[in-house]
């Protein structure tokens, strides 16, 4: 594994997401102040809130591929470049050294040039520059365009880079067993139908955006990988989950080669 933290600054945490462009200031600010205090190389990545998923929402864009409104494509892309630019720089201002990356730039719809994202650990391992992408709406061909979402794009860079942080930082304090009781489940393994079996849990908090998240980070530790969900709204539970000092949180333990048995 490369000695590296992957973060996902989830939409729900950098802004208010019932209010369109409205981001969340404070917890940027925050946030910003935690990340240039990480001892690693890192590459954030950030969902898109009250900014791109509003409008997506509004222009009923999706993950599938299609002839989408072309004003509600460059409406959506452009709600998240501002975002970007609101996150970058409050990182600036923070002291650490953002770098904006259009996820176009390492992608072709939603595959992704292996040596494209190589370069963006070169960018932070090398450089000490802090690669900075987004969930976006990218074109898929023949006037096509599709939904590629930061969860997704967590995948896919992991697979790549193997990092050895993977973190999800959401407005809760990981996965709830329980929504009455906000009971957290510390830890989850990959074994099979795990999630399956978790999400009929009665209350269980893995439905919409978390259900998403929760599927993404199975599939990244399925490679290998153990993946943080923390309450990004307490900033420096991303800096002890990025220093492997888990204290609140869920962690879905990656899944180890067997070991085969010496005759």
């Amino acid at each position: 594994m490369q000695k590296l933290a992957l973060v996902k600054l989830g939409g729900s945490v950098v802004t208010f997401k019932d209010k369109a462009l409205s981001a969340n200031t404070q917890a940027i600010d925050d946030i910003s102040h935690a990340l240039a205090r990480i001892e690693m190389p890192t590459i954030i990545i950030h969902g898109g809130g009250s900014f791109g998923h509003y409008f997506s929402v509004q222009y009923d864009m999706h993950t599938k591929a299609a002839p989408y409104d072309p004003h509600g494509v460059s409406i959506v892309h452009e709600s998240m470049m501002a975002l970007n630019q609101i996150i970058v720089n409050s990182m600036i201002k923070a002291g650490a050294n953002p770098y904006s990356v259009s996820p176009s730039v390492f992608t072709r719809g939603h595959l992704v040039s292996a040596d494209k994202v190589r370069q963006l650990l070169d960018m932070t391992r090398k450089s000490n520059v802090t690669p900075v992408t987004f969930g976006d709406v990218v074109y898929m061909g023949a006037r096509k365009y599709s939904i590629l979402s930061g969860d997704a794009l967590m995948s896919l860079i992991a697979k790549v880079l193997k990092p050895s942080r993977v973190i999800f930082a959401t407005n809760v304090d990981g996965i709830y067993r329980d929504m009455d009781t906000k009971e957290i489940v510390n830890e989850l393994t990959t074994e099979a139908n795990h999630f399956v079996e978790f999400s009929k849990i009665p209350g269980a908090d893995v439905t919409g955006g978390m259900q998403r998240k929760v599927k993404e980070a199975f599939k990244i530790a399925s490679m290998g990988m153990d993946v943080v969900l923390v309450n990004g709204l307490y900033p420096e539970r991303i800096i002890q989950a990025a220093h492997g000092k888990i204290q609140k949180a869920t962690v879905i333990r990656g899944r180890r080669p067997r070991q085969i048995a010496r005759r």
